[in-house]
């Protein structure tokens, strides 16, 4: 059913809580992992900073984004699958959906990071632009924990219903 899953990381712990989850499903059904980090190039938007301070820049970015990629892949084919990495640059949003497309994926396995009310509004939440946009399926794993107001307790709210 899954030849090729996709987890988008962007570094935190919480998106490398999506890892454990893909690596189970990606070695029960012998799908290769995709492993995608989407960088930005600060400098990119500051044309005072000169095309040699960019490149340099980009080079250090790309850089520790390998190594943080090469270090989650050495840890995911221990487990017996199969990795790749990719770093793209660019909206982590777009980038995420185009490669998807590009690659066809059957699967995209990605954290959120439980932001709500203004925070999200504000920061905007790139799970959530990824599963609405694409028509691929999408596996997303929430935080360990909500803040206590947000925290809906599962079978109260199943008995109640019933």
């Amino acid at each position: 059913m899954y030849k090729k899953i996709l987890v988008p990381l962007d570094g935190s712990a919480l998106a490398e809580r999506a890892i454990n989850h893909a690596v189970e499903i990606a070695r029960g059904a012998g799908a290769e992992l995709v492993l995608l980090e989407v960088v930005q190039v600060p400098l990119a938007a500051v044309p005072e900073a000169g095309v040699t301070e960019e490149m340099k820049s980009a080079q250090e970015i790309a850089a520790q984004s390998k190594a943080y990629l090469n270090m989650v892949a050495s840890r995911a084919s221990k487990e017996g699958v199969k990795v790749r990495t990719v770093i793209l640059e660019g909206a982590a949003d777009g980038a995420i959906l185009g490669f998807a497309h590009d690659e066809d994926v059957d699967l995209i396995v990605m954290s959120t990071h439980g932001r709500t009310g203004v925070s999200k509004a504000l920061m905007g939440s790139v799970a959530e632009k990824v599963m609405l946009t694409t028509k691929r399926p999408v596996m997303l794993v929430k935080p360990e924990k909500f803040p206590v107001e947000h925290h809906i307790d599962e079978a109260e709210t199943f008995l109640s219903a019933h």
